[in-house]
Formats: C-alpha cells, structure tokens, sequence
C-alpha cells in the first residue's frame, strides 16, 4: 500500500531493476503460497479429512489474489503490470486445474464420495475476481 502510493520515474536501468525485482518478488510470493498448499492438501488427504479442503482452496485463492498486488501500482507501466499480471493468472489457473484433475483421478480411483463432494463445491470456487 505504501509503494503504490509513491511515485517512480518508469524509466532506465532503475525501472528495468524494479520490474526484475517486482517478478522475483511475485513469482516467490507464489511457490511459496503453492508449497504451503501442497503440504496442507496432502496432510488433509493422507488423514482422510476431506472437509478441510475446500477451505483449503478458499484460502489459496485469497493468497494469490494477495500477489497481485502490483496491480495498485499507478507509477508502474501498464504494459508491465498486464504482462505480469496475465502470467501469474495463467500459472496459477493451470496449476488451480492441474490440482482439481489429480483430486478429480483420486475420486474415480478411490470411489470416495466425500472427496466427490468437495470437488464439487471447488468447481464452483472462482480463482480471480
């Protein structure tokens, strides 16, 4: 909030280092939002706790929103900022689908209606706003 609120000169090598760094900063924001869910997903899994796990998307998605913070950012280059953007919405979105398909595969494996009812109810979660 305070950074957006600042202004910068968008131009040069100070603004090519701040865009670098703002994509170091995103993409680290990112894996270690998606290694916390992983870790969380396959303890809830491996206990059998199934209802943990729509919450557990809901939390994601309310993390990732929290990445996109650059978006604020009236002083950074609107091309920049859309390009950012984009990219982190397509990784997540493919990794968002990525994980519904494996839980999808583990409840035609597994023939586990609890897990079939959260999948449910993830479907219907929307990733971005």
């Amino acid at each position: 909030m305070t950074i957006a609120q600042g202004s910068f000169s968008n131009d040069g090598y100070i603004a090519v280092q701040f865009q670098n760094k703002l994509v170091e900063t995103v993409n680290e924001m990112l894996n270690k939002r998606i290694m916390r869910f992983l870790k969380d997903l396959n303890l809830l899994i491996s206990f059998n706790e199934f209802s943990g796990i729509v919450p557990l998307f809901v939390k994601l998605r309310n993390e990732i929103n929290k990445c996109l913070f650059f978006t604020g950012f009236g002083f950074l280059d609107t091309s920049v900022k859309h390009e950012l953007e984009q990219s982190a919405k397509t990784q997540m979105e493919q990794f968002w689908n990525d994980t519904v398909t494996f839980l999808h595969k583990q409840t035609l494996e597994y023939h586990n209606a609890d897990l079939e009812d959260s999948l449910y109810l993830i479907r219907r979660i929307v990733l971005f706003v």
